[in-house]
């Protein structure tokens, strides 16, 4: 139980315009949070498009998220690129932070996963964690498979005093200490199988989320391997039509993940059959009327 452990996670968070699930996250990782250290604020690619700051509800539930034990850190600021930002909360880890748990802002967690996963690290002193996604799309019911379901996210890393994000991506933490344990990784398959724990990713379900994420990839990151117009051609049309055309879009492009088939391979969408982490349940109306109304401003 969460009580008993002496283990201190710090979570670490980077935030722009991440309001959908925000407070979920937030909630889920609170009770077993020693630290939550968040970045809020645009990279370079998002000041070039006019952004100083989130302009959504992000800053507001920032603010008003309750902390009675004083855990949240929060620095808004405007950063070069994802690594700066990631570095930008890690100048405040406390030196007794034992780990740090890299958290988007639509990844939900279940508490009963997050304490198997304190007493994996407690018993078994790994120094790296990797999470089996399961990734929502297009609303609450159906989930990717194949290339997604395929990959591994890395989430937890062991940390000393004086710890730093050498890259965001993949995400890699460098040591400052003489020292450190030796690597010992538990592997996202192994987690999944053996201990039956994933990582809830709200991140292909919102439609003004989905928008800003491919935006970002198609015009900075990796725009090559994108669908052109992914957007209008994929996600919309899926979300927006009946079994049949979504099976149609599904066929053509090998799936919905919006890297061309040829780089991705299949990715197509299943029933998600499993539980939404409670939180989750709990908001789950509101979460949908979320949904609605973003759809009727791309649905002209």
């Amino acid at each position: 139980a969460q009580g008993l452990s002496t283990m201190k996670i710090t979570f670490g968070m980077i935030v722009l315009n991440g309001d959908q699930v925000l407070e979920e996250t937030l909630a889920s990782v609170y009770p077993y949070a020693h630290q939550i250290l968040i970045a809020e604020g645009p990279v370079g690619y998002w000041q070039q498009q006019g952004y100083t700051t989130s302009v959504d509800g992000t800053n507001e539930i920032l603010e008003n998220f309750p902390d009675p034990e004083n855990k949240i850190k929060i620095i808004h600021s405007q950063y070069l690129e994802k690594d700066d930002q990631c570095n930008a909360y890690m100048e405040f880890l406390d030196d007794e932070a034992d780990y740090i748990w890299n958290l988007d802002c639509d990844e939900v967690f279940k508490p009963e996963d997050i304490e198997k996963v304190i007493n994996l690290l407690e018993t078994e002193r790994y120094t790296s964690v990797g999470f089996k996604s399961v990734t929502f799309y297009g609303g609450f019911d159906k989930c990717l498979g194949g290339f997604e379901e395929g990959a591994e996210f890395m989430r937890i890393r062991k940390v000393y005093p004086g710890s730093y994000w050498a890259t965001h991506r993949p995400p890699t933490i460098a040591h400052k200490i003489d020292n450190p344990w030796p690597e010992k990784h538990l592997n996202f398959d192994e987690l999944a199988e053996k201990h039956g724990v994933r990582m809830y990713h709200y991140s292909y379900v919102f439609p003004d989320q989905v928008f800003n994420k491919l935006k970002y990839y198609k015009e900075y990151l990796s725009g090559n391997n994108c669908i052109d117009n992914y957007f209008q051609e994929v996600y919309l049309p899926w979300v927006l039509g009946d079994e049949e055309q979504k099976n149609e879009i599904e066929d053509r492009y090998r799936g919905v993940h919006e890297f061309k088939p040829s780089y991705r391979g299949v990715c197509r969408t299943k029933d998600f059959e499993g539980e939404h982490p409670e939180i989750i349940k709990n908001n789950l109306e509101q979460l949908k009327e979320k949904f609605e109304n973003q759809l009727l401003r791309y649905n002209i």
